[in-house]
């Protein structure tokens, strides 16, 4: 085994909102990169989010089932931690508006886990949510989080509260960003730290996060451009616009990163670290058969396209099947376009479908848009060549074609389908030799290569960060002698 990169001295957190109980392939990413830097990198890694709903024991379940976490990465909640430690802001004002909630109020729900109250929540007459009161297993008041604090100007803002531990009010905060900046602080101690921001939601507030001690990166999941590729997606435009404010951006590809740089311009430090893949031992000759999709089951990955073309496909090759591994939104949907057609099973979400790739033929990827994708890489360092529609971002730059797998035009079933007919009538010398060279095309993501990636990156962020430091400072030194307010 080769020597793994070191990577830079300093604490390596990670901030999403959430981990979903069924998470995808954002959530599967950002665990996946931290159980590399854990394993191969020697680094903990703390997962910071900040959601407050109450399914962190489901989540805790599926992150076990999974097999998602490793032995120095954790897991930490916002509001759990409020219930073990505090925060210090501003004293607390009557316009701040504390009102604690009580068991019995009007409007208020209790949600109750291991057995006691962990939260009160209260709601207009719309569903509307008004207020939230985090509680320890004591009983007492953590926090409370209230939505509709009047204002002068008639309209409502959004106070936090924090309480010490008999529950009395100790600092208020004006909006959440400013408990997510004050929890920061506390998290990284004044210690050099690495901040890895890997959804849009959180992206928006870490635009505005800066402190010397940290060094602030985002990764970008999934493709920045709509549908139509001619314009930035709604939910992506107001991160894009601060590029710059981050030390560094990461993306999968080095297609995405150019297309994003046409837009941002020379300032932002854009930079493509690609996922991991592990690659083993396999046995190209072996025979196999069937087809696979490894996908979750939402509108946006198209895998109706998938049942479509493999249903085509079995007019000219009749035992051909179709096995989905996945599940999600469109499961029901899907399940009824393929009725009772013995040919197309449905296994649900599967921690082992990669062992499913060592054993499927070939790989189908029909999304509408994609970073890197994953699976692709998965599928051939298993041994299973993809057809995949090509998208940005990912399979034009996994995929050789005619090589290593396939590519088709996006949305053409047609197209797609003569893939797969193609594919299969492979002679057994033809399998074998795009196996190989597949495999080998794998090896360029395996994880110690990747592991040197993000070594180099975060080097090259922190440097940008300390440089754009002192040029804030010689600009401060000149403002100040030049007189200029």
């Amino acid at each position: 085994m080769t020597r793994a990169a070191r990577l830079p001295t300093g604490r390596q957190l990670v901030l999403t909102w959430s981990i979903p109980a069924d998470y995808g392939g954002l959530t599967a990413a950002l665990l996946q990169r931290s159980r590399l830097f854990d394993r191969r990198g020697g680094a903990a890694v703390d997962v910071l989010t900040c959601d407050d709903r109450e399914d962190h024991a489901r989540v805790a379940a599926e992150l076990a089932r999974r097999d998602a976490l490793s032995e120095r990465v954790r897991v930490v909640n916002l509001w759990d931690w409020l219930r073990t430690d505090t925060l210090r802001g501003r004293a607390v004002s009557p316009a701040d508006g504390f009102a604690p909630l009580a068991s019995g109020d009007e409007g208020v729900v209790e949600d109750r886990s291991g057995g006691h109250v962990v939260r009160r929540v209260r709601r207009d007459a719309a569903g509307a949510v008004q207020q939230i009161d985090h509680l320890r297993p004591d009983g007492s008041l953590a926090a409370s989080d209230r939505r509709d604090v009047p204002r002068a100007d008639g309209r409502v803002r959004r106070r936090v509260v924090t309480c010490d531990a008999d529950g009395a009010p100790l600092a208020a905060f004006s909006g959440v960003r400013a408990v997510y900046t004050a929890w920061l602080d506390r998290v990284t101690g004044g210690e050099p730290s690495f901040l890895l921001v890997d959804s849009k939601t959180m992206a928006r507030f870490a635009t505005t996060y800066r402190r010397r001690h940290v060094v602030v990166l985002h990764i970008v999941h999934g493709s920045h451009l709509t549908d139509e590729g001619d314009a930035v997606r709604p939910s992506r435009a107001e991160v894009f616009g601060k590029l710059a404010a981050f030390d560094a951006v990461v993306f999968c590809t080095d297609r995405q990163a150019q297309d994003a740089r046409r837009m941002a311009g020379r300032l932002p430090l854009l930079l493509t670290v690609p996922h991991p893949v592990r690659v083993r031992e396999v046995d190209t000759t072996a025979p196999r058969e069937g087809v696979a999709v490894v996908a979750r089951l939402e509108p946006i990955k198209r895998v109706e396209d998938a049942l479509a073309a493999v249903r085509r496909a079995r007019t000219e090759e009749p035992g051909l099947t179709l096995d989905v591994y996945g599940d999600g939104p469109a499961g029901d949907t899907l399940r009824a376009i393929a009725g009772e057609d013995g040919g197309i099973r449905f296994h649900g979400f599967d921690p082992n479908a990669g062992a499913a790739l060592r054993e499927r033929s070939v790989l189908l990827l029909t999304s509408k848009s994609e970073a890197f994708s994953l699976v692709i890489a998965e599928a051939m360092a298993a041994g299973c060549l993809p057809i995949a529609y090509d998208v940005p971002y990912g399979p034009r730059e996994l995929i050789l074609d005619g090589r290593t797998g396939w590519l088709v035009p996006s949305g053409d079933v047609a197209a797609l389908t003569d893939a797969v007919v193609r594919a299969v009538r492979l002679t057994p010398e033809e399998t074998a030799r795009m196996r190989r060279a597949a495999v080998e095309r794998a090896r360029l993501y395996d994880e110690d290569a990747v592991l040197a990636r993000w070594a180099g990156a975060l080097e090259r962020a922190s440097r940008r960060q300390r440089l754009r430091r002192q040029a804030w400072r010689v600009r401060e030194v000149l403002r100040r002698r030049l007189g200029v307010r």
